[in-house]
């Protein structure tokens, strides 16, 4: 399907993160369809020069007709009349290709560049996608090692807490451990047994074992 300068002119892009600037593209699309534009003005004039030729061509194979038919002399006028009609069309000729390939060219560099700017705008969007992606599972990643640390603290926690009953219950009696009534731990004062000698009143332990509880 030909492309037509309205064509070029309404040309869009689907905008894209950090893509190219919409509107240096359209200013580009709109230099480009006026540049196509001028060229497809430019090969009309050519087809109408062409048809002007060749109304000339027609009447001149005439005039040739009507010389030829007044002598020999004609011939030569023939030959002659044939040889700028062949140069006339050779050149013609020539001008509608050379715009024909103007154009051509002109419409596959602006596809490339459109094409360019797709590309482009696909591989940002490929690697701001790639980045978000490698961030999310940073974070993934940051969580794990958080929850896992958590659960180690945890373990640790238990194990001290632990590690404390059980010092508690080597330590204390268990009959105190095992009180409920909610009041204090209740200790027994060691007897001691009153002995007088002649300077003073000493106050002596009744046994060793009751320093041992003490301590």
């Amino acid at each position: 399907m030909a492309i037509t300068p309205a064509d070029i002119e309404q040309l869009t892009f689907s905008a894209s993160k950090q893509g190219y600037d919409t509107e240096e593209v359209d200013a580009f699309l709109e230099e480009l369809a006026g540049e196509v534009d001028a060229m497809l003005q430019k090969i009309m004039d050519l087809k109408s020069r062409l048809t002007a030729s060749e109304q000339a061509l027609d009447a001149a194979r005439a005039q040739v007709a009507q010389l030829e038919a007044q002598g020999s002399s004609s011939e030569i006028v023939s030959v002659q009349a044939s040889n700028v009609t062949i140069a006339s069309e050779r050149q013609i000729s020539q001008a509608l290709i050379a715009a024909q390939q103007t154009a051509d060219r002109m419409v596959a560099d602006a596809r490339d560049s459109a094409d360019k700017i797709k590309n482009d705008a696909d591989q940002k969007a490929r690697e701001v996608i790639r980045q978000a992606l490698a961030e999310k599972q940073n974070e993934l990643d940051e969580i794990d090692r958080l929850k896992a640390s958590r659960e180690d603290f945890r373990t640790q926690y238990k194990q001290l807490l632990q590690h404390f009953m059980d010092d508690a219950e080597s330590v204390f009696p268990d009959q105190i451990l095992s009180s409920t009534s909610g009041s204090a731990p209740r200790y027994d004062m060691p007897k001691v047994t009153e002995t007088v000698d002649a300077s003073a009143t000493v106050y002596v332990p009744a046994s060793d074992g009751a320093l041992d509880d003490l301590d």
